[in-house]
């Protein structure tokens, strides 16, 4: 689960358990106030009813003025008991329904059932009611009179419930809110780890002098970036190391190794060694050859790669395409390779001149010596389109395997591995090509087929006329 979702669910259940218990305390005092108004109710109205009583000969009687007592008679159910539990008096409701007396005082709530047609006291449609009941003790003339009596209470119930529903429904849409809240909530609050990260993908070998901002705020994710940034400045300082020991190491060995190629190149020369030996030093000669190709790729990768920027000068691509074809054009006749050339001219680019014609001979160097089926073909085209020099190489041969063609570019790898001794390459040409294409601000891409084709993209921008 992403951290944001847990954020979220976080903020949702906290705000939930604190919405949920004040809703319990409100919802408590909410739905005790009612009683307690109405129990005090009761507690007024038995004093009221108990005035229209007397007593004579220690009994309890009805005044002679009974018109207030049968009023609330009809409103109230009403019994009172004298110290033997014997009923001395009962309202009219009494008739429709009995009361359990527990021994107890205080409230309590009695469910009832009284038909409308007897009584119209709020009942809904199945004649249930349920009933406030309330015990008291009251002394009159000298008596100790327990007294009951309670009263509909129906509506009361029905607004209860309400309430108890209204605040259901407001959790409901309070967890809809906290929910909406808190993933945007988590989303500020994740921002700035999210920036980060984006930040942290953009830096890569090339792009290693990209630094996080600091933020204002000398807190958790400052001191994160901090942490990043001293890492970032490591790793620079690493690759910085291991690229100047590459070009300071391929620079010494390029003298040694011209001494050997000199005295190979010597030494196989003459006429006084035996056969075996000629031809052993012939094979060694070779490898020194490879070695002197590798030594100098790598110094021309690492010369690359030290460098971020070069200053520019106006290159026409059409004529540099041109006088580079032109030079191919007897090893092509001599290979059998029919060479196609759709050329615009002219175009014009911004560039390093000897770094470009070094990327297109590396190129055409490998369409050529890649370019091993039946009918032989090479076709290269350069058109302006869209502020971009668009240029394309294509070639029959082995082609790339789909799998293969996101490695292409990596240093040292080889589509023909089998063939890595007798073509001479040393796995760098084309890491130099994107080196090259990167430093002109431009792209590459490559199109194939294996086992019958492959296509080249070059994308420049060209000079603003």
């Amino acid at each position: 689960m992403k951290i944001r979702n847990r954020i979220t669910l976080w903020i949702t259940g906290a705000g939930l358990l604190a919405g949920l218990l004040f809703s319990i305390v409100i919802s408590y005092e909410m739905i005790e106030q009612p009683y307690e108004l109405l129990d005090g109710e009761l507690d007024s109205q038995a004093h009221t009813l108990l005035a229209g009583f007397t007593t004579q000969a220690n009994t309890l009687v009805p005044q002679a003025d009974r018109a207030m007592l049968d009023s609330l008679g009809r409103l109230y159910w009403l019994k009172i008991y004298n110290k033997h539990h014997q009923v001395v008096f009962a309202s009219s409701l009494t008739q429709y329904t009995d009361l359990p007396l527990k021994q107890k005082y205080g409230g309590y709530n009695v469910s009832a059932t009284i038909p409308r047609e007897a009584a119209s006291l709020e009942q809904d449609d199945s004649n249930d009611l349920t009933f406030r009941v309330r015990i008291f003790s009251i002394p009159i003339g000298g008596e100790e009179y327990l007294v009951q009596i309670a009263r509909p209470m129906e509506k009361l119930q029905e607004e209860i419930y309400d309430l108890i529903i209204s605040i259901a429904v407001g959790l409901v849409l309070f967890a809809v809110a906290l929910i909406v809240f808190g993933y945007f909530a988590a989303g500020r609050i994740l921002r700035p780890i999210a920036d980060i990260n984006i930040l942290a993908k953009e830096i890569s070998e090339k792009t290693l002098d990209k630094r996080i901002p600091l933020g204002n705020n000398q807190d958790e994710l400052y001191a994160l970036s901090s942490s990043l940034n001293q890492m970032f400045d490591r790793l620079q300082y690493s690759f910085q190391r291991q690229k100047e020991f590459i070009a300071n190491a391929s620079h010494e060995l390029k003298t040694p190794i011209a001494m050997q190629r000199l005295f190979f190149s010597e030494v196989v020369q003459r006429s006084d060694l035996p056969d075996d030996l000629t031809g052993r030093l012939f094979t060694q000669s070779e490898i020194v050859l490879r070695m002197d190709r590798l030594v100098k790729n790598l110094l021309e990768l690492s010369t690359l790669e030290l460098k971020e920027t070069f200053t520019p000068t106006q290159v026409d691509l059409a004529q540099m395409l041109s006088m580079i074809l032109n030079q191919f054009e007897e090893i092509m006749q001599a290979s059998g390779i029919h060479l196609k050339v759709e050329i615009e001219e002219p175009v014009f680019v911004h560039g390093d001149e000897d770094n470009l014609r070094r990327m297109f001979i590396n190129l055409i160097d490998n369409a050529v010596k890649y370019n091993s089926r039946d009918k032989r073909k090479i076709r290269v085209s350069l058109v302006k389109k869209n502020k971009e020099a668009k240029i394309i190489i294509y070639n029959t041969g082995i082609g790339i395997a789909p799998e293969e063609q996101d490695r292409i570019f990596d240093q040292f790898y080889r589509v023909e591995k089998s063939r890595a001794s007798t073509s001479g390459g040393s796995g760098l040409g084309l890491t130099i090509v994107k080196r090259i294409v990167e430093l002109h601000h431009g792209r590459i891409k490559l199109e194939g087929e294996f086992g019958s084709w492959v296509e080249f993209y070059i994308f420049l921008p060209v000079m603003e006329s």
